[in-house]
Protein backbone atom coordinates (compact mmCIF):
# COMPACT_ATOMS: atom_id res chain seq x y z
CA UNK A 1 0.00 0.00 0.00
CA UNK A 2 3.15 2.09 0.82
CA UNK A 3 4.71 0.99 -2.28
CA UNK A 4 1.06 2.49 -4.06
CA UNK A 5 0.77 5.36 -3.14
CA UNK A 6 4.87 6.31 -3.19
CA UNK A 7 4.04 5.71 -7.08
CA UNK A 8 0.82 7.86 -7.23
CA UNK A 9 2.77 10.81 -5.56
CA UNK A 10 6.06 10.36 -8.21
CA UNK A 11 3.55 10.89 -11.08
CA UNK A 12 2.33 13.58 -9.57
CA UNK A 13 5.37 15.42 -9.52
CA UNK A 14 6.66 14.23 -12.72
CA UNK A 15 3.75 15.48 -14.92
CA UNK A 16 2.79 18.26 -11.90
CA UNK A 17 6.26 19.73 -12.89
CA UNK A 18 5.57 20.48 -16.85
CA UNK A 19 2.45 22.69 -16.05
CA UNK A 20 4.27 25.33 -14.39
CA UNK A 21 2.16 28.92 -14.39
CA UNK A 22 4.70 30.10 -17.30
CA UNK A 23 3.78 27.35 -19.38
CA UNK A 24 0.02 26.99 -18.31
CA UNK A 25 -1.37 30.21 -18.31
CA UNK A 26 -4.86 31.19 -17.06
CA UNK A 27 -7.53 29.43 -19.43
CA UNK A 28 -9.56 32.25 -21.46
CA UNK A 29 -13.26 31.97 -21.34
CA UNK A 30 -14.62 30.63 -24.54
CA UNK A 31 -16.75 32.44 -26.85
CA UNK A 32 -19.16 30.17 -27.40
CA UNK A 33 -20.59 26.96 -25.60
CA UNK A 34 -21.87 23.68 -27.28
CA UNK A 35 -25.21 22.66 -25.25
CA UNK A 36 -24.95 19.05 -23.47
CA UNK A 37 -27.11 16.33 -22.46
CA UNK A 38 -28.71 17.66 -18.74
CA UNK A 39 -27.60 21.57 -19.24
CA UNK A 40 -29.83 24.41 -17.59
CA UNK A 41 -29.28 28.11 -18.26
CA UNK A 42 -28.07 27.91 -14.30
CA UNK A 43 -25.53 25.61 -14.83
CA UNK A 44 -24.48 27.19 -17.94
CA UNK A 45 -24.13 30.11 -16.20
CA UNK A 46 -22.34 29.27 -12.94
CA UNK A 47 -19.55 27.43 -14.43
CA UNK A 48 -18.92 31.06 -16.16
CA UNK A 49 -19.95 33.17 -13.59
CA UNK A 50 -22.32 35.05 -14.76
CA UNK A 51 -26.19 35.43 -14.09
CA UNK A 52 -28.58 32.82 -16.39
CA UNK A 53 -30.19 36.05 -17.56
CA UNK A 54 -27.06 37.86 -18.91
CA UNK A 55 -26.48 34.36 -20.76
CA UNK A 56 -29.91 34.05 -21.89
CA UNK A 57 -30.65 38.01 -23.00
CA UNK A 58 -27.15 37.60 -25.17
CA UNK A 59 -28.50 34.60 -26.74
CA UNK A 60 -31.85 36.20 -27.56
CA UNK A 61 -33.28 33.98 -25.40
CA UNK A 62 -35.14 33.80 -21.43
CA UNK A 63 -34.08 31.49 -19.01
CA UNK A 64 -38.09 29.68 -19.05
CA UNK A 65 -37.25 29.14 -22.93
CA UNK A 66 -35.64 25.30 -23.46
CA UNK A 67 -31.89 24.41 -24.27
CA UNK A 68 -31.23 22.60 -26.99
CA UNK A 69 -28.67 19.69 -27.09
CA UNK A 70 -25.69 20.75 -28.98
CA UNK A 71 -27.01 23.98 -29.56
CA UNK A 72 -24.21 26.53 -29.43
CA UNK A 73 -24.54 29.58 -27.06
CA UNK A 74 -22.62 33.04 -27.15
CA UNK A 75 -20.76 33.43 -23.84
CA UNK A 76 -20.05 37.21 -22.81
CA UNK A 77 -16.49 37.85 -22.37
CA UNK A 78 -15.37 40.82 -20.09
CA UNK A 79 -16.95 43.65 -19.65
CA UNK A 80 -19.16 42.75 -22.44
CA UNK A 81 -22.68 41.38 -20.58
CA UNK A 82 -22.71 45.35 -19.66
CA UNK A 83 -23.85 45.91 -23.08
CA UNK A 84 -27.05 43.86 -23.33
CA UNK A 85 -29.36 46.39 -21.63
CA UNK A 86 -32.55 47.63 -23.36
CA UNK A 87 -31.47 50.96 -22.79
CA UNK A 88 -27.44 50.66 -24.35
CA UNK A 89 -28.88 48.67 -27.49
CA UNK A 90 -32.39 49.92 -28.81
CA UNK A 91 -34.16 52.93 -27.46
CA UNK A 92 -38.22 51.82 -28.63
CA UNK A 93 -38.85 47.90 -28.95
CA UNK A 94 -39.09 46.48 -33.20
CA UNK A 95 -42.71 47.35 -34.42
CA UNK A 96 -44.07 44.33 -36.32
CA UNK A 97 -42.51 43.68 -40.07
CA UNK A 98 -45.85 42.85 -41.10
CA UNK A 99 -49.00 44.59 -40.56
CA UNK A 100 -51.03 41.93 -38.99
CA UNK A 101 -49.55 39.25 -37.08
CA UNK A 102 -48.99 35.77 -39.23
CA UNK A 103 -47.67 32.84 -37.72
CA UNK A 104 -44.23 31.09 -38.02
CA UNK A 105 -43.46 28.57 -40.29
CA UNK A 106 -39.21 28.19 -39.07
CA UNK A 107 -38.23 29.26 -35.96
CA UNK A 108 -34.92 30.47 -35.46
CA UNK A 109 -32.27 28.06 -34.56
CA UNK A 110 -28.51 27.87 -33.92
CA UNK A 111 -28.40 24.16 -34.16
CA UNK A 112 -25.93 22.78 -35.99
CA UNK A 113 -27.48 20.12 -38.37
CA UNK A 114 -30.56 22.33 -38.48
CA UNK A 115 -29.57 26.35 -38.50
CA UNK A 116 -31.82 29.05 -39.22
CA UNK A 117 -30.34 32.61 -39.31
CA UNK A 118 -33.74 34.04 -39.32
CA UNK A 119 -37.42 33.57 -39.11
CA UNK A 120 -39.76 32.40 -41.71
CA UNK A 121 -43.50 33.45 -41.59
CA UNK A 122 -47.08 32.15 -42.94
CA UNK A 123 -48.10 33.80 -46.05
CA UNK A 124 -51.25 34.80 -44.92
CA UNK A 125 -53.69 38.49 -45.56
CA UNK A 126 -50.41 40.83 -44.91
CA UNK A 127 -48.31 41.48 -47.94
CA UNK A 128 -47.20 45.18 -46.88
CA UNK A 129 -43.85 44.79 -45.23
CA UNK A 130 -42.71 47.87 -42.95
CA UNK A 131 -39.86 48.48 -41.05
CA UNK A 132 -38.99 46.70 -37.81
CA UNK A 133 -36.82 50.29 -36.47
CA UNK A 134 -35.94 53.45 -37.91
CA UNK A 135 -32.55 53.29 -39.92
CA UNK A 136 -31.13 53.13 -43.00
CA UNK A 137 -31.48 51.43 -46.49
CA UNK A 138 -27.74 50.14 -46.76
CA UNK A 139 -28.65 46.93 -49.73
CA UNK A 140 -31.27 46.02 -51.89
CA UNK A 141 -30.75 43.66 -54.03
CA UNK A 142 -32.45 39.52 -55.28
CA UNK A 143 -31.06 36.48 -54.04
CA UNK A 144 -32.26 32.86 -54.49
CA UNK A 145 -34.09 31.30 -51.93
CA UNK A 146 -34.58 35.17 -50.56
CA UNK A 147 -36.31 36.68 -53.80
CA UNK A 148 -35.78 40.55 -53.26
CA UNK A 149 -34.48 41.53 -49.89
CA UNK A 150 -33.91 44.69 -48.12
CA UNK A 151 -31.50 45.51 -45.47
CA UNK A 152 -31.76 48.23 -42.73
CA UNK A 153 -29.34 50.04 -40.59
CA UNK A 154 -30.25 50.48 -37.31
CA UNK A 155 -28.60 52.04 -34.44
CA UNK A 156 -25.82 50.01 -31.86
CA UNK A 157 -24.94 48.06 -34.74
CA UNK A 158 -28.49 46.44 -35.29
CA UNK A 159 -29.73 45.29 -38.84
CA UNK A 160 -32.58 44.07 -39.94
CA UNK A 161 -33.17 41.92 -43.43
CA UNK A 162 -36.71 41.43 -45.18
CA UNK A 163 -36.59 38.47 -48.14
CA UNK A 164 -39.61 37.20 -50.09
CA UNK A 165 -40.74 40.67 -51.94
CA UNK A 166 -42.28 40.85 -54.83
CA UNK A 167 -41.76 44.78 -55.29
CA UNK A 168 -39.56 46.85 -53.03
CA UNK A 169 -40.35 50.59 -52.64
CA UNK A 170 -37.40 51.93 -50.97
CA UNK A 171 -33.71 52.95 -52.31
CA UNK A 172 -30.29 52.09 -50.79
CA UNK A 173 -29.10 55.29 -48.79
CA UNK A 174 -33.08 56.26 -48.05
CA UNK A 175 -33.76 57.11 -44.04
CA UNK A 176 -36.76 55.23 -42.95
CA UNK A 177 -39.27 55.25 -39.76
CA UNK A 178 -40.02 52.74 -38.07
CA UNK A 179 -43.18 50.59 -39.73
CA UNK A 180 -42.69 53.00 -43.11
CA UNK A 181 -43.28 50.61 -46.32
CA UNK A 182 -40.43 48.89 -47.72
CA UNK A 183 -42.17 46.87 -50.09
CA UNK A 184 -45.14 44.26 -51.48
CA UNK A 185 -45.11 40.31 -50.01
CA UNK A 186 -44.35 37.76 -52.81
CA UNK A 187 -47.65 36.00 -54.08
CA UNK A 188 -46.94 32.35 -52.86
CA UNK A 189 -44.13 32.76 -50.12
CA UNK A 190 -44.50 34.43 -46.43
CA UNK A 191 -41.75 36.93 -45.17
CA UNK A 192 -38.46 36.24 -44.12
CA UNK A 193 -36.96 38.24 -41.43
CA UNK A 194 -33.67 38.30 -39.68
CA UNK A 195 -32.06 40.78 -37.53
CA UNK A 196 -28.01 40.52 -36.62
CA UNK A 197 -26.34 42.74 -34.01
CA UNK A 198 -22.93 42.89 -35.98
CA UNK A 199 -21.65 39.77 -37.10
CA UNK A 200 -24.09 37.86 -34.75
CA UNK A 201 -27.22 36.64 -35.56
CA UNK A 202 -30.03 37.00 -33.10
CA UNK A 203 -33.98 35.55 -32.23
CA UNK A 204 -36.02 38.15 -34.15
CA UNK A 205 -39.17 36.60 -32.80
CA UNK A 206 -38.03 36.87 -29.34
CA UNK A 207 -37.14 40.74 -30.12
CA UNK A 208 -40.06 41.05 -31.47
CA UNK A 209 -41.86 40.13 -28.29
CA UNK A 210 -39.72 42.16 -25.81
CA UNK A 211 -37.31 43.71 -27.44
CA UNK A 212 -33.12 44.31 -26.55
Amino acid sequence: MRKFRYILILLGILFGSSLSPKQNPKAEIPSSYRVTKGDSWFGIARKFKISPETLAKLNGRTISENLYEREVLRIPKGNEKLVVSPESILKEKPAFPLTQKEKVLKKYSELTYDPHKGIQFQRGNSSLVRASLPGKVVHVDYMDGYENFVILEHQNGIYSIYGNLERIQVTEGQQVNSKDRLGILSKDKGLYFQMNRQKQNLNPERILEVGI
